[in-house]
């Protein structure tokens, strides 16, 4: 089936905590580490310029690849308010594989997409911000000693919080989110040759999760 026991989900459910609090711990501890050199920097005499003015920026996650799938996105919008729509390769990421698979069990093409709001407190679109996001994911479980796939969809609610470092052009930035995958759909269908999907009753169940970001980009 396409879910594994209660005692491997609690597993996979630990890493994704675990993962969710050093990616806040990093993204914190970036924060007030940027914060303190800029209050202990010493006075010139000269005013400082303000931040670039930013419309937007695109983005990788390479983190995803050891969370729950690599993302790439675009982000637009004022110095402070901004909006970003992503994709996401659910099957690519080493967490992915831990939460939806077990023995025997193994993943179709499966994706993402999302939308996320983001306020910064620092102009420019950099600094530390928060956030809220939505993604509808759309998961395929092939079991192919007995010829069938588990076709699930989620939608999930997210609020996350992190850090940007600009870097002229580009910048990197961390972040941690805490959501609900509450699911929508799933269904047992049989792959070529296969006849027992009638047999098999889906077991996807929704989940609370936790997760962390790394993003790279540069702004347009």
């Amino acid at each position: 089936m396409a879910r594994h026991g209660d005692g491997r989900q609690r597993r996979a459910f630990g890493v994704a905590a675990k993962s969710w609090a050093l990616g806040a711990a990093i993204a914190v501890a970036l924060g007030a580490g940027v914060a303190r050199a800029d209050d202990e920097a010493p006075s010139t005499g000269v005013v400082s310029s303000a931040a670039p003015p930013r419309t937007g920026s695109a983005f990788i996650d390479p983190l995803g690849f050891l969370m729950f799938g690599p993302r790439v996105g675009v982000e637009a919008g004022g110095s402070r308010l901004t909006g970003a729509v992503y994709g996401r390769w659910l099957d690519g990421g080493l967490l992915s594989h831990s939460l939806f698979l077990k023995d025997g069990e193994a993943f179709g093409f499966s994706w993402g997409a999302g939308l996320r709001g983001r306020y910064y407190l620092s102009d420019g679109q950099s600094g530390i911000h928060v956030g809220a996001g939505a993604e509808y994911l759309r998961s395929r479980v092939e079991t192919r000693d007995v010829l069938i796939a588990t076709n699930s969809t989620y939608l999930v609610g997210y609020a996350e919080g992190g850090y940007r470092l600009p870097l002229g052009r580009f910048y990197g930035g961390l972040a941690a989110a805490l959501g609900y995958a509450a699911r929508l759909s799933a269904e047992v269908v049989n792959l070529p040759g296969g006849s027992a999907a009638s047999s098999y009753a889906p077991t996807n169940m929704s989940e609370l999760y936790g997760t962390a970001s790394l993003e790279l980009g540069f702004y347009f």
